[in-house]
């Protein structure tokens, strides 16, 4: 199965089930996420997904709960953190960004204890993996709660990452043009401070990518790849949406991907 729209991709998360809920700050109700822990004792390895979504408040978490379900019957606890977003109070810049580093130092604070250390990944698809590489870049500018989420992860993989926020916002489809929008709410901000920074990853980078991607062109891959030395994998028959339905070839291949992970040493 390949090139899956977003309907596939939601209707296929509608059954999954989770541990619990939890909220991690007090400035939004968008401040919260879910938590999938797998069969048997832990300390497990574990993964914070970032969903994707053009950053818009139109899409939330919901489309990622069978992919982060399947990663927890891989044996990862997972972590899927809300955010706000462009379209809702405080969403765009900076509450956006701040809340993918609130998020993951309340990962690491209260779950930490749970989880291996040296086995702690970060990962996210589409807009969510461009806010997983900006975070993994050690973003200047910002408080120091943001600077600090950047260093503990073990590995970053990015599925259809938007890279470049300013050259991608050019275009005119809808999610670049939520792009131009997030761009927009940074008023006075250089705009290369929204993008990741690929000469500054902190931890190892696996990039994701399709030729066919119709959402996130194969340039914004390539290019960070080139500049960043990172791992580049691409699905040759992979829609946007495909990495991240288990189901398709492209989501079976990423889930034997976290299985290695997994397995490693």
């Amino acid at each position: 199965m390949n090139q899956i729209d977003f309907v596939e991709l939601l209707n296929h998360s509608q059954s999954a089930g989770h541990t619990e809920t939890a909220v991690y700050g007090a400035e939004s109700p968008s401040q919260f996420g879910q938590i999938w822990r797998p069969a048997g004792d832990g300390p497990y390895p574990a993964v914070m997904f970032l969903h994707g979504g053009c950053w818009s408040s139109a899409f939330d978490l919901a489309h990622a709960r069978g992919f982060c379900q399947a990663l927890a019957e891989c044996g990862f606890l997972v972590w899927l953190p809300e955010y706000r977003r462009v379209g809702e109070a405080g969403g765009g810049w900076p509450g956006t960004f701040l809340d993918v580093s609130e998020a993951a130092q309340w990962f690491w604070t209260t779950w930490g204890g749970q989880f291996y250390p040296d086995r702690c990944f970060l990962a996210g698809h589409s807009a969510g993996a461009h806010l997983a590489l900006w975070l993994n870049g050690g973003p200047p500018g910002l408080a120091l709660r943001v600077q600090d989420a950047a260093w503990p992860w073990r590995q970053v993989l990015a599925f259809a990452p938007i890279t470049d926020l300013e050259r991608y916002s050019r275009g005119r489809g809808s999610c670049q043009l939520m792009g131009s929008t997030l761009l927009a709410s940074a008023e006075g901000v250089p705009a290369g401070l929204l993008s990741p920074r690929p000469t500054q990853m902190v931890a190892d980078v696996t990039v994701f990518y399709s030729a066919l991607d119709a959402i996130v062109p194969a340039e914004q891959c390539l290019v960070f790849a080139a500049a960043s030395g990172c791992e580049l994998i691409e699905m040759p028959q992979a829609g946007h949406f495909d990495f991240v339905h288990p189901e398709t070839d492209a989501g079976r291949a990423v889930i034997k991907f976290f299985k290695g992970l997994n397995d490693g040493p």
